[in-house]
């Protein structure tokens, strides 16, 4: 017979993408904390990066760029023309190139292969939009606990403390129901609910990000 006094988690059947529109992350310009904002979690080109203490901002669309490249053999010599501009702007619709080898010039038309720059980082835990380290993210016995901003947090919180936990949906994993063991054990409930505390007074490691991007293939045009 079940505890009538047990704690049950009423959650609903949250889907992950129901967090994934605001991300807290470490601002690239000041270290501190800034937020990432999408439309649509499943259209990230739209994101948006604003920090409230430094006001540096920044767009996904700004980070998109093309690698223009030519690759087919010289009408004129016969031999291979290899070429690739990278880092373009904008799609080109043609190049002027002259051949390496006979030094004909000729007028192409090349492949636009869109890539987008995002921050490198060390963490292991980072936003999709332009990969900052997550703000809400510590260490609890060996394994990463992250969350992506403070309604994700209190509803893992939420799911923690309950003690009676009832599948929520028949037709989908909730966010909940994919978290890591760690998080679900109730051998730690007690540390976990210890470093959701420090996480909310703001008491988390601090990551630095280095301020430069690198370029990350994206998908071809």
């Amino acid at each position: 017979m079940k505890n009538s006094k047990e704690r049950r988690y009423e959650g609903g059947a949250k889907h992950k993408s129901a967090f994934m529109t605001r991300f807290l992350v470490v601002c690239p310009n000041c270290q501190k904390d800034a937020e990432v904002s999408v439309d649509n979690p499943w259209r990230l080109n739209n994101g948006q990066l604003k920090c409230k203490n430094c006001f540096y901002s920044e767009a996904a669309n700004d980070l998109v760029c093309y690698h223009v490249s030519i690759k087919r053999n010289c009408d004129h010599c016969g031999q291979l023309i290899k070429v690739t501009v990278p880092n373009q702007k904008n799609k080109k619709s043609t190049l002027r190139i002259p051949c390496p080898h006979c030094e004909t010039v000729r007028i192409y038309q090349p492949k636009n292969q869109e890539d987008r720059l995002i921050y490198q980082s060390s963490s292991n835990s980072n936003d999709p939009v332009f990969n900052l380290p997550l703000w809400l993210q510590t260490s609890v016995k060996g394994h990463l606990f992250w969350a992506y901003n403070y309604q994700h947090l209190n509803e893992i919180k939420t799911y923690v403390i309950s003690e009676l936990r009832e599948r929520q949906s028949n037709y989908y994993m909730t966010m909940v129901e994919r978290l890591p063991q760690f998080i679900k054990s109730a051998k730690n409930r007690n540390a976990i609910l210890k470093i959701i505390e420090k996480l909310e007074k703001g008491q988390q490691e601090k990551i630095k990000v280095k301020n430069f991007k690198q370029s990350l293939f994206y998908h071809a045009s």
